[in-house]
């Protein structure tokens, strides 16, 4: 019997659904995903239907792995580590299970905004180059045909300077910091990004020796006006792919509300679904692995492990004879 090809695109979205990430106020999800409101799914079921129909992947945008926190306290270098391999391997793992309904399978365009923000959070763009370059590798030798890329440089290909990129970025695409100041008042799902990213920058710059003898009262007040920024970076970010990507599916690492025209998507275990794999350290226990601050570890209880010389990822000791 033949599916139409809105039910198979029912099937698509069904199957991202399950890795959906929601604003605390819209959880939990108990309906059955056949039981949603139209409101909820319309928008993303247009879009697969026109993918399914033109028997083209499903591809989707992912504004993702700007560059590893700064604050060794958060993390174990500059480079990727298991956080970020084990967020890819899920990424790879929803792609191949959209193959497995819809035999075009799925596609993943990693939007990286790692030079759209890195100078408002203490990341060199060398660094954003050598953690990108790391994030393809893997991508290309582990889950080839899966994933594509894109940036700033890409999107601006005619600028040389990435400074002048940001400033036609903003140029082109930016809103007024006061209208945005206005947005956080009425909207929530603005509100809960501004306050996590206050949290996270928060996190950081107290970690970095800028910021020494500064009092935590002064570092909040920086980490709340320069979240503003990024959130303004990010927005316009945001709406230049949305002119490149008119098609695709727009997933998000932030939580979202249920009617949204971005799709939240975990990519790994955590007890902040605000933790991102570029702010954490991975930590395997038995065969799962989460993402947790490395200030949080105990390192009595658990065991640094290195892979090729570089510091990997922290595996619980469960015997003593394991310390040593």
């Amino acid at each position: 019997m033949n599916i139409s090809y809105g039910e198979v695109a029912s099937k698509i979205l069904e199957t991202l659904f399950k890795r959906r990430k929601l604003l605390a106020d819209d959880m939990p999800q108990t309906a059955p995903f056949s039981a949603l409101p139209g409101a909820e799914i319309e928008m993303h079921l247009a879009k697969i239907e026109g993918m399914v129909s033109r028997q083209q992947p499903i591809h989707m945008i992912l504004p993702a792995y700007p560059g590893k926190s700064p604050n060794r306290d958060k993390t174990l270098s500059k480079l990727p580590d298991l956080s970020e391999k084990h967020s890819l391997d899920n990424l790879s793992e929803l792609c191949q299970e959209i193959e497995a309904i819809y035999p075009p399978g799925g596609i993943i365009c990693i939007c990286s905004d790692g030079y759209v923000f890195a100078d408002l959070v203490r990341i060199a763009d060398v660094d954003v180059l050598g953690y990108t370059g790391a994030i393809k590798d893997y991508c290309q030798q582990q889950h080839p045909g899966y994933f594509e890329f894109f940036d700033i440089k890409d999107a601006m290909p005619r600028l040389s300077s990435l400074d002048t990129m940001r400033e036609e970025l903003m140029v082109c695409y930016g809103e007024s910091i006061i209208g945005l100041m206005e947005q956080v008042k009425v909207d929530k799902v603005t509100l809960s990004m501004y306050q996590g990213i206050t949290r996270f920058l928060f996190e950081d710059f107290s970690g970095l020796v800028e910021f020494d003898g500064h009092s935590n009262t002064q570092i909040q007040k920086m980490a709340k006006q320069v979240s503003l920024r990024v959130i303004q970076r990010s927005h316009a970010w945001s709406m230049l792919l949305k002119t490149i990507y008119t098609d695709s599916l727009r997933l998000s690492i932030h939580p979202q509300c249920r009617q949204s025209e971005k799709i939240g998507i975990h990519m790994a275990r955590a007890d902040d679904c605000w933790r991102t794999p570029w702010h954490s350290v991975a930590v395997r226990k038995n065969q799962h692995i989460s993402l947790q601050k490395r200030s949080d570890i105990d390192e009595n209880k658990h065991r640094l492990i290195f892979n090729g010389g570089k510091p990997c990822h922290y595996r619980e000791i469960f015997s003593q004879q394991e310390q040593y």
